[in-house]
């Protein structure tokens, strides 16, 4: 049972694709960002959670019953993609998973070749996220909604280059990189479809460095633009919803959307060119549904429940405020340690102040 009592008109599943489709809904959806951090609820460890399929679709099921969360989302961690081309990771036992940095795949320009399509239904970590989608498909398809993920292809290169020598390679080598990026997008593409297969109702894609933090927005059109395009068609006719989750400062959404046309965009700032949340709101809030966007670190590890559903409603007002399409998230993922109880008044927060029905 969830720790909160439940009178919903209705389920999960609808109330988040009603909402994408800007029809009206009982309660503005909550969805923190519940991944990893779902290994606690059953007491294993989070690099068993990382790499047995099993153990992390019964707990994401588990994490979700006690959360009340309206929306799985299948982040296992930023390498999933970046192992199965061949990189050799790190598994802390309490953490996420990561690039063994002193032993990059990728050592050196020449070496962009080595990068070759592989088939996502038969590599380790991306049929294990299959698998997963499978499981909770079985379970909870028709009641909470499947958010698939995918690291965009300049992001998955980078987890294999390492993202100084790639920064140094989109200007020295830029064809090199750009070879490579096409066959990830090609093996990406795959992986996406199959994601819907397996049952996901929508699949977020990562362009992380699309933002004014990272690179230019010209330079990210160049490197990655077209390639995320692909990807969002192959969503689009797999018949799924197409989101995008960008956890950078200052996400170009003008090109993003060019690029991808999603439904909606998962941030924790507000976009390119807009100074505060307001005016975010104000900008974007007709156009595209923005997901979040509570502080992970503050929501997971520092408030208090009680400071928490203030926070939350701070950000449903204002966005009530401009009528602009909103979901209530975390703007990254909720820390792997943090307090699940938090993640709950999220959740409780949409319920008391979310209210959208006449």
């Amino acid at each position: 049972m969830s720790l909160i009592q439940r009178n919903e008109e209705l389920t999960s599943l609808e109330r988040v694709g009603l909402t994408l489709q800007r029809k009206e809904v009982d309660r503005i959806p909550a969805i923190p960002l519940v991944c990893g951090a779902s290994y606690r609820v059953l007491g294993t460890r989070y690099d068993k959670w990382s790499q047995d399929a099993e153990i992390a679709t019964q707990s994401l099921l588990a994490a979700q019953e006690l959360i009340g969360q309206d929306a799985f989302l299948l982040l296992v961690d930023l390498s999933v993609e970046a192992a199965d081309f061949g990189q050799e990771l790190i598994f802390p036992r309490y953490s996420t998973a990561y690039p063994d940095f002193n032993n990059q795949y990728i050592k050196k320009p020449a070496e962009y070749e080595k990068i070759k399509k592989v088939n996502p239904r038969e590599t380790k970590r991306m049929k294990q996220v299959i698998d997963i989608i499978k499981g909770l498909s079985k379970e909870k398809g028709n009641e909470v909604a499947i958010m698939g993920f995918i690291y965009g292809p300049l992001g998955v290169l980078s987890q294999i280059r390492g993202h100084k020598d790639l920064f140094v390679d989109l200007i020295k080598h830029p064809e090199e990189v750009l070879a490579a990026v096409d066959v990830i997008t090609d093996v990406l593409v795959e992986y996406a479809i199959a994601q819907v297969e397996a049952g996901a109702h929508a699949v977020c894609v990562d362009p992380l460095y699309s933002s004014g933090t990272v690179l230019r927005n010209t330079t990210w059109e160049k490197f990655e633009g077209p390639y995320l395009k692909r990807i969002a068609d192959a969503i689009r006719t797999a018949g799924a919803g197409v989101a995008i989750h960008n956890c950078g400062g200052g996400v170009y959404f003008e090109e993003v959307i060019k690029w991808a046309d999603p439904v909606a965009i998962s941030v924790a700032h507000p976009a390119h060119g807009s100074k505060d949340w307001e005016e975010h709101a104000k900008t974007w809030g007709q156009k595209v549904i923005t997901i979040g966007c509570s502080d992970p670190a503050n929501t997971g590890l520092v408030f208090t429940a009680d400071e928490v559903l203030e926070d939350c409603k701070k950000q449903i007002d204002l966005f009530k405020k401009h009528d602009a399409g909103f979901i209530l998230s975390t703007g990254c993922e909720f820390p792997p340690n943090g307090n699940l109880l938090n993640a709950a008044a999220m959740v409780e927060a949409s319920r008391r102040y979310g209210r959208t029905s006449k």
